[in-house]
């Protein structure tokens, strides 16, 4: 488990805390108001803040690049991994790493996965990615799916003598 996962887990563990010492100090029962009306079975409630938050949170949160001959250069793949911190499991996303995209089937609550795609030459020296980059998942922040490293590849191997 990642250090960010566990702060986001502990996160969530205070506020669950927090939530639970209310309730006892109100009293620990709901007092429901006498002069609020039932919704009519034809109309569409609206969803309240606190159910709201209760959807997915994708992040990428690491990387991997392996070449499959030359340690260096020529053809592999890059892959990252993919993390839901949210309540609510996401469904069916796209994931783009530098020029290339792949599929990911979904990611329930609080899961990971990795997403790959393939390249021809090397060496890579940066990585350029976004979690649900066709927007087809709705989530509690937007903001934090993309990532982004530059590094110094080493030196491409050398050309074997014949």
């Amino acid at each position: 488990m990642t250090m960010i996962r566990l702060k986001k887990l502990l996160m969530m563990g205070v506020l669950v805390g927090l939530v639970g010492w209310a309730v006892v100090a109100c009293g620990g029962t709901a007092v429901p108001t006498p002069t609020s009306p039932s919704i009519p079975a034809t109309e569409t409630p609206t969803i309240p803040a606190t159910l709201a938050t209760q959807l997915p949170d994708l992040e990428i949160s690491g990387y991997g690049v392996v070449y499959d001959d030359c340690p260096w250069g020529g053809p592999g793949s890059v892959s990252v991994n993919l993390d839901n911190f949210g309540v609510g499991d996401a469904g069916p996303f796209e994931v783009t790493i530098n020029e290339g995209t792949t599929n990911v089937a979904g990611l329930g609550s609080l899961e990971e996965n990795t997403a790959s795609v393939r390249f021809e030459a090397g060496p890579v020296g940066s990585i350029n990615a976004m979690a649900d980059s066709a927007q087809q998942v709705v989530e509690v922040d937007e903001t934090n799916n993309t990532y982004t490293i530059v590094f110094t590849p080493p030196p491409p191997c050398a050309t074997p003598i014949p």
